[in-house]
C-alpha cells in the first residue's frame, strides 16, 4: 500500500512538472524577437515594413531602403493621410482622382484571426436581430435561437420555454431551403455593438452553408451555392461600412475565401503557408490594394494583390528564433513531453498533451536513467525498483526528480 501510494506520488510530480518546467525554462532563456509591422505601398508597390530594435524604430522597405518616419508616412497615404494632411503633405490626387478623405476611410478595413478565433467553444445559443427596423441603432432581441435535431428553436430566457409559433415559422423556411438539421456551425456577430446587422452563416450537418437573418419579424433565408468539396473549418462575419463583402471562410484546406455581399460570389484570397490552427492572419484594404500577412513564430509571409484579390507582390521575412540553438536543443533533450493547462491556440484552458517534434528527448532520458543508475550504486543500495527505472526511461527529468524527491521509506 505505501509503494503505490509513493508511485502515485511519483505521478503526480511528474505532470506537475511537466506543467511547470517547460514554461519557466522557456521564460528563463527565451530572448525578445522584434516582428516587423509589414504594409503596402500605393505609391512604389512594395513593401514597406517599421520595426522596433534595440530601442530604435526602423523604417525600410522590401528593397532594402531605409526611410525616416515622414517619408514612411509618405509611402503608405491612404493608411496616414490624416498625419500627412496635418503636415501638408498629402497629394492632391491618388490614382488620377482628387483626394477623398472619405471615400479613402470607408475603403480602409482590418481584420485579425488568430488560432485562439479559430480553436473555441461555442455558445449554443444566439440573438437574432431585426435587420429592417427602420432605427438607427440595433436592439437586443427578447429571444435567443438554438439549432438542433428538431430545426431552429427560440428560446424565452424569461420562461426558458421554446417560442412554438416562431420556432415553425423559421425550421419551415430552413427546411425549404434545403438545410438539414443540426447545423455544424452558426456564425455571426452576436451583438448590438455593430454599424448593421447582416444575420447569421449556418453550416447544416450536409456541409452546405446557409445565409439566415429577420426582416421585418420574417425569415430571410438563402442556400449559397459551394463548389465541390469545399469544406468549411471557419467563418468571420464583419460589419464594414463599404459593406463590400459579408465576411471571411477559411476552408479545411486553409484557403481563404472573401463572401461578396448580395451576389454570394466566394473570392479566393490568395494566402499560403497558412495554418489556421497554429498562425495568425491579418487582412487588410483600401482603395487601392489588398494586403494579407501570416504571422509565424519564427516567420512573417505578406501577399499583396489589387481590389479584385490578383496577387501583385509577395514578401517573406525569416524572424530570429525567441530561443537561442543551444537553448532549443536543451528545451528538446530534458523535456520530452510537456502538460499545457493555459490557452495554447485557445483563449481557453484545457489540458493538452504535447509531444516533442523531434526524438532528442530519447537522449536526455537515457542520460537521467544513467544519472541515476550512478546515484543508486554510490548510496550503496542493495534492490533496484524495475519501475522506478521505467518511470525514468518514459519521463526523463521528470521522473528522475520525482524519485529523488519521493525516497523509498526506510523500514
Amino acid at each position: 500500500m505505501i509503494k503505490a501510494s509513493r508511485y502515485i506520488l511519483i505521478l503526480l510530480t511528474v505532470f506537475t512538472l511537466s506543467a511547470f518546467l517547460p514554461d519557466f525554462f522557456r521564460t528563463t532563456f527565451e530572448r525578445h524577437v522584434p516582428v516587423p509591422f509589414v504594409m503596402y505601398s500605393s505609391v512604389s508597390h512594395h513593401f514597406v515594413m517599421r520595426k522596433a530594435e534595440n530601442g530604435k524604430t526602423l523604417y525600410y522597405d522590401s528593397k532594402g531602403q531605409q526611410f525616416n518616419r515622414s517619408q514612411y508616412e509618405q509611402q503608405l497615404p491612404l493608411f496616414h493621410f490624416r498625419q500627412l494632411m496635418t503636415d501638408g503633405l498629402m497629394p492632391d490626387s491618388l490614382f488620377g482622382k482628387p483626394v477623398d478623405v472619405f471615400e479613402i476611410n470607408n475603403a480602409n478595413f482590418f481584420s485579425r484571426i488568430t488560432p485562439s478565433d479559430i480553436d473555441a467553444p461555442k455558445t449554443g445559443l444566439y440573438p437574432l436581430f431585426e435587420s429592417e427596423s427602420g432605427r438607427v441603432a440595433l436592439e437586443k432581441p427578447e429571444d435567443y435561437f438554438r439549432i438542433n435535431n428538431k430545426g431552429i428553436q427560440f428560446i424565452d430566457p424569461a420562461s426558458n420555454g421554446v417560442k412554438p409559433g416562431k420556432s415553425a415559422l423559421f425550421t419551415k423556411v430552413l427546411t425549404e431551403k434545403g438545410m438539414t438539421f443540426p447545423a455544424k456551425m452558426i456564425a455571426g456577430i452576436p451583438t448590438i455593438r455593430k454599424k448593421y446587422d447582416q444575420g447569421y452563416f449556418i453550416v447544416d450537418k450536409k456541409e452546405h452553408l446557409f445565409h439566415l437573418k429577420m426582416e421585418k419579424g420574417l425569415p430571410y433565408c438563402v442556400q449559397i451555392p459551394l463548389p465541390e468539396n469545399f469544406r468549411i473549418l471557419h467563418i468571420d462575419c464583419t460589419d464594414f461600412s463599404n459593406r463590400e463583402f459579408y465576411g471571411y471562410i477559411i476552408t479545411t484546406d486553409n484557403r481563404v475565401f472573401v463572401l461578396e455581399t448580395d451576389t454570394y460570389k466566394l473570392v479566393n484570397w490568395p494566402v499560403e503557408n497558412y495554418n489556421p490552427k497554429t498562425d495568425k492572419l491579418r487582412l487588410r484594404g483600401n482603395l487601392d490594394s489588398r494586403l494579407a500577412i501570416v504571422d509565424k513564430p519564427n516567420d512573417v509571409y505578406a501577399y499583396a494583390s489589387n481590389r479584385k484579390y490578383i496577387l501583385q507582390n509577395e514578401y517573406h521575412e525569416k524572424l530570429i528564433p525567441n530561443l537561442s540553438r543551444g537553448a532549443q536543443i536543451a528545451n528538446q533533450i530534458l523535456f520530452p513531453f510537456k502538460i499545457e493547462s493555459g490557452p495554447g491556440t485557445s483563449g481557453f484552458h484545457r489540458i493538452v498533451l504535447k509531444l516533442p517534434s523531434k526524438s532528442l528527448f530519447i537522449i536526455g532520458n537515457l542520460l537521467f536513467l544513467l544519472l541515476y543508475l550512478g546515484i543508486f550504486f554510490a548510496r550503496k543500495r542493495k534492490r533496484i525498483a524495475v519501475v522506478e527505472l521505467a518511470i525514468i526511461l518514459l519521463t526523463g527529468l521528470y521522473g528522475f526528480l520525482g524519485v529523488l524527491l519521493l525516497p523509498t521509506m526506510k523500514k
